[in-house]
């Protein structure tokens, strides 16, 4: 997605494509594997077990909305570090990417499910207050919009963080994340639940945003592509599923322990790790292939805001499990992909070439030389 803040980088792109499907995938595998197994719907109680890095991947997929943090994070601060940014430009620009679609989802949410209407709930879904427990339901339309609540609280904090590391350096940001850490420590042995705080809120979320910040300065002060960062790369690649395969034995998504208070941490690191070093394994793709990852990113916020309707869809119909295998997250993954995903990709392009398109096409410059 090509911003005017900054030189286009398409590898960022390439990632958010990603990013969605494994959402897609994700939810996907997982809800077609409670229904086979237990005849129920999802329930983190029953996690599924992985058996190697791949499975890993798919059944700790949530991590991607880490990944899509660990890219907000970096793409403001290579758009803006060594800039003068204007605040109201840059929020009209947030409102114009985030906003249209999901208030065109929102209005189907309302339409679908009037009788959880309420004013107060809508005001708080509007209002950047998704992931409170009183904004309002809309079943699968508005599935997802707890992390575009906590998007926008990070947009709120980041001309502040930006501002910080201009003035005190990179260094400021390490500190913010140890201190976030000491926040989430005390408030575990406070007897709070860490997966509400860790996975829900930016209480546990903004160190995503920071790794994403940290790697942004590295990019713009001591990056270079080259054979050393494809390694990183190739670490990052291999990395993170062996990463996700340690954290899913542990209890993964479904334990409700001490780990929240350092699993967003852990996770995020490896995000960003792999984000340099993917910046330079990208150019080795041929065009054309390059196009289509290009492709897949510019629809990915559609695809994330609307996978889950799709696959609502489909489930109620039972045409989720039309082929099955021996084995039931493996039957997850293949109906996902092959009757889940194709409409999910065209309904998503209809939605980026009729509602977002023509709002990011008013975006304009929000950042001056210093």
């Amino acid at each position: 997605m090509k911003s005017s803040n900054f030189g286009y980088i398409p590898a960022l792109d390439h990632l958010r494509g990603f990013a969605a499907l494994l959402v897609l995938f994700f939810h996907g595998s997982h809800f077609i594997f409670h229904k086979i197994e237990y005849g129920t719907p999802y329930d983190p109680a029953n996690w599924p077990l992985a058996q190697n890095p791949f499975s890993a991947l798919v059944i700790e997929g949530h991590t991607a909305v880490s990944l899509f943090f660990v890219l907000s994070g970096f793409v403001f601060t290579v758009g803006s570090l060594e800039k003068r940014l204007r605040f109201v430009g840059f929020f009209r620009n947030r409102f114009l990417r985030t906003y249209p679609l999901f208030l065109f989802v929102l209005a189907l949410g309302v339409f679908f499910y009037r009788e959880n209407f309420n004013v107060l709930g809508i005001l708080q879904s509007i209002l950047f207050l998704a992931n409170s427990e009183t904004a309002f339901n809309g079943g699968a339309f508005t599935f997802v919009f707890w992390s575009i609540a906590v998007e926008w609280h990070f947009y709120l904090l980041f001309p502040l963080l930006i501002l910080g590391v201009k003035r005190y350096d990179w260094k400021l940001i390490p500190l913010l994340i140890i201190g976030f850490l000491a926040l989430r420590t005390g408030l575990y042995f406070a007897g709070t639940d860490m997966r509400d705080v860790s996975y829900w809120s930016i209480l546990g979320r903004i160190d995503q945003f920071l790794l994403g910040m940290l790697a942004g300065i590295f990019y713009c002060r001591k990056y270079q592509q080259g054979r050393v960062m494809d390694w990183v790369g190739v670490a990052g690649l291999v990395g993170v599923p062996f990463l996700l395969m340690g954290f899913n034995h542990l209890g993964g998504g479904g334990v409700n322990n001490y780990l929240w208070i350092f699993w967003p941490t852990i996770e995020a690191t490896a995000w960003a790790v792999f984000l340099l070093g993917y910046l330079s394994l990208a150019r080795h793709y041929n065009r054309q292939v390059g196009k289509m990852l290009v492709a897949l990113g510019a629809v990915s916020y559609s695809i994330y805001l609307l996978h889950y309707v799709v696959l609502d869809f489909f489930m109620q119909r039972d045409w989720d499990t039309v082929i099955l295998l021996g084995n039931a997250l493996g039957t997850g993954v293949l109906n996902t992909a092959i009757f889940v995903m194709p409409p999910v990709i065209m309904v998503s392009a209809l939605t980026y070439w009729g509602i977002e398109r023509p709002f990011l096409r008013r975006r304009q410059k929000y950042v001056k030389s210093s």
